[in-house]
């Protein structure tokens, strides 16, 4: 078997993944929206370490971080921790979170994305002072909600394209 069939699908994916990172909104749109944007990196991130555990490594995921810290100007390794956290995380327990039904992954993966948040958000506050709004709760929970389409989406496109 060819250990790289199917790589430049994930790589690919990945980079969808930052651009949904930082595609801004219109600027007629209420600026509250971007409260609701789901937190693309971790969602693409769980999904592969999830269904191809052998292939998303600790190294790609800090490497996908540093490129999202890069991109966001957040401070350099922010993303990066969080998405290696994120990935050792679900290595440990990914045999028993493919077991979870739809809603228990859903709910998974909100936990995630909340404490992300909660940690860039004390990594910000510390940094330059800046409050934590609560509303960062709306973009865990869009991230949980987006979850079953990204998961059903990208499963198809993993059959179709035999990343193994």
């Amino acid at each position: 078997m060819n250990p790289t069939r199917g790589g430049w699908f994930i790589a690919l994916s990945l980079f969808f993944a930052l651009v949904l990172s930082v595609l801004h909104l219109p600027a007629w749109w209420p600026h509250w929206l971007a409260w609701l944007r789901p937190h693309w990196a971790i969602v693409f991130v769980f999904f592969w370490v999830l269904h191809v555990p052998g292939r998303m490594g600790l190294i790609w995921a800090w490497v996908f971080g540093l490129l999202l810290d890069v991109l966001l100007a957040d401070p350099l390794g922010l993303n990066a921790a969080i998405l290696a956290t994120v990935t050792f995380v679900t290595w440990q327990l990914y045999e028993r979170l493919r077991m979870y039904t739809l809603a228990q992954q859903c709910a998974t993966v909100f936990l995630m994305v909340l404490g992300a948040d909660l940690i860039s958000g004390t990594v910000h506050f510390l940094m330059s002072g800046s409050e934590l709004d609560p509303a960062f709760a709306l973009s865990a929970l869009t991230s949980g909600l987006v979850w079953p389409l990204v998961n059903a989406l990208m499963s198809r496109l993993t059959i179709q394209f035999r990343v193994v």
